[in-house]
């Protein structure tokens, strides 16, 4: 990826991935025994000073053919109730080996999947063994995502007295056409109901929009966000689709139904249009994709007074990590890339009898250093010098961070660095450009395995710059 000095046009391609796990999961692969996992977990409470969770329920009512998550269809509430048990078993096994209360906890974040298949009695207990192993009191957001089909009032009601104060769904789409192809209800009454139920019971409730489809268009996508608007949502998460993940199965019914093509510059027209759009309804960036309503602050670059607290343990600073729960889930801490077994019923019965198995991706501490420059500020917008090793940044990463700012897309002040509004544009390009070269390759070849499958592809069109 190069940098370019043609006005507007940073780079000379688009990257076909907008989020991405970093450092990647590759690196000194092994199994850790329970004195290796527990030297581990042990460093990362040293090494921490604020924590994020994840807990991921693998259980869907349809498989969504855009998401590219560890998920299955749901057959009957035998198999939830057993594998609550083996996730609330998780949290006891870790219990033991390391006090979940040394570091605290700022955000949780329930994700799958679809949550809210969790029967009541199910959220009851996790929410039990939660308040029993970690300190609750010093979390500020906790995060659940919900189907609006399986909302109900006993649901949210008992949610609410776990702690959930933010309520996720997916709107993804109002038109009939692209609902069906991405299997999805299309009663869009079902939303309206859900949303309207869910805001009667949590401050915040957020819908996803997926915007750049090939055969899609830009009112379409306004049509949708005027619809979260209507509906109330306190915050909107809007993504261009990510290709090199939906399913091989959507490829072929987008191609057998559109002739066009959405290229990288009108992907990158519609970002700009989008964001007036949401701005004009008083919706302001706290991300790269994400807004809040904060009605009066249309001006400002990113929202002074909220943040994705979770997605600032993801991409964050190096004391920031993240424990993750459930079938395939991923914890980052110090030096450690920690990922749960893929395989449900494997983990369901190993996890029952006290049996943890995960696979750990060891890499250099320098990586955990960098990564705020990497992923925090392109992400979130500013970096604040004082937390970062800047004496331990490779020079090679630090040249690639000044030629941004001589490109007009970073600022550099005494104590922060911190996007332009230009580069917010080009936020992902940013992250990827700073990476690493032995990272990129990782997430290049990831890509290129991934179009290699028979019948996903990504044109040329979809990725190269017209000014290239």
């Amino acid at each position: 990826m190069r940098l370019l000095d043609k006005g507007l046009v940073k780079f000379d391609y688009q990257f076909p991935l907008y989020n991405f796990f970093f450092p990647a999961q590759t690196h000194n692969l092994y199994e850790p025994d329970k004195r290796q996992f527990s030297e581990i977990m042990a460093g990362a409470n040293q090494a921490a000073r604020s924590r994020a969770l994840y807990f991921h329920i693998p259980f869907c009512e349809a498989i969504c053919s855009f998401c590219p998550f560890t998920r299955g269809l749901y057959k009957n509430s035998e198999a939830i109730d057993r594998y609550t048990h083996a996730l609330i078993r998780e949290i006891e096994y870790k219990a033991q080996i390391v006090d979940l209360r040394a570091v605290p906890v700022r955000a949780i974040f329930f994700g799958g999947g679809t949550p809210s298949l969790l029967s009541p009695r199910n959220i009851h207990d996790i929410g039990e063994a939660l308040h029993h192993h970690f300190d609750m009191s010093t979390v500020e957001e906790f995060s659940f995502e919900f189907n609006v089909t399986s909302v109900t009032e006993e649901r949210a009601r008992v949610l609410a007295e776990i702690g959930v104060t933010h309520a996720r769904f997916g709107l993804q789409t109002t038109d009939g056409e692209w609902r069906q192809l991405f299997n999805l209800d299309p009663d869009i009454g079902k939303i309206e109901r859900a949303v309207e139920q869910l805001r009667t019971h949590f401050g915040y409730v957020l819908c996803d929009i997926l915007y750049g489809m090939n055969g899609s268009s830009e009112q379409q996508t306004l049509a949708d966000i005027d619809k979260a608007v209507a509906m109330g949502v306190s915050n909107v998460d809007i993504y261009p689709i990510n290709n090199a993940a939906t399913s091989v199965k959507l490829h072929k019914q987008i191609r057998a139904r559109f002739n066009d093509v959405m290229p990288a510059m009108r992907k990158l027209n519609m970002k700009f249009m989008l964001d007036e759009h949401l701005r004009q309804y008083g919706y302001v960036p706290y991300n790269g994709h994400g807004y809040v309503h904060r009605p009066g602050t249309d001006s400002a670059l990113f929202a002074n007074d909220y943040s994705f607290i979770y997605h600032e343990h993801v991409y964050g600073y190096a004391d920031h990590d993240l424990l993750g729960f459930g079938v395939g889930a991923i914890s980052s801490v110090a030096g450690q890339v920690i990922t749960n077994v893929s395989l449900r019923e494997k983990y369901i019965q190993r996890m029952t009898a006290g049996e943890h198995l995960c696979q750990v991706s060891g890499h250099d501490p320098v990586l955990d250093v960098v990564k705020p420059l990497v992923l925090r500020l392109a992400y979130h917008g500013d970096v604040d010098k004082r937390l970062v090793e800047l004496d331990r940044v490779p020079e090679a990463l630090m040249q690639r961070l000044d030629a941004l700012i001589q490109a007009g897309l970073v600022l550099d002040d005494r104590h922060y660095y911190r996007l332009t509004r230009l580069g917010w544009l080009w936020y992902s390009n940013i992250m990827f450009y700073l990476m690493p070269v032995s990272e990129q390759d990782i997430l290049r070849k990831l890509v290129f395995e991934q179009l290699d499958v028979p019948g996903r592809d990504i044109t040329e069109h979809e990725l190269i710059y017209a000014a290239g």
